[in-house]
């Protein structure tokens, strides 16, 4: 195809933004914020725990960047075993399911705001996982 509108590079922000692609790729990206977030973990503890650069989490947040298949494997592996369910379908649909004992750590972020970068990570311990030294 010669049509210079239907050709992209390989980086999210470069697909238009109406193509289906995109709106996976943008909910994606709201998938990975918002379990993070749930859990209550910073942008540096999980990129630490994915063996990825910060940076590199925040681009895959914001869906200015993107993630390799086994990084979101493992993303949605913590998840799960949190108890947090993320479903992305074929069809585009997003499906977040919150264990009632992670309720609180959104009712504190709804409560306290969102931080200066958007995230709940001010807000974001909980008592009842975090190991005191």
């Amino acid at each position: 195809m010669s049509d210079k509108a239907n050709n992209w590079s390989d980086s999210p922000e470069s697909i238009p933004v109406l193509h289906p692609r995109r709106k996976y790729t943008i909910k994606l990206a709201a998938a990975l914020r918002a379990g993070r977030s749930i859990l209550g973990l910073s942008q540096v503890t999980f990129a630490q725990d994915m063996g990825i650069s910060k940076s590199k989490l925040a681009r895959a947040e914001t869906a200015a960047g993107s993630i390799s298949s086994g990084d979101l494997e493992y993303a949605l592996s913590v998840f799960r075993s949190a108890g947090v369910m993320i479903d992305l379908t074929i069809e585009g649909d997003l499906r977040l399911t919150v264990p009632d004992n992670k309720l609180h750590l959104i009712e504190a972020a709804i409560t306290a705001g969102m931080g200066a970068d958007g995230s709940f990570d001010e807000v974001a311990s909980d008592p009842k996982t975090s190991n005191p030294k």
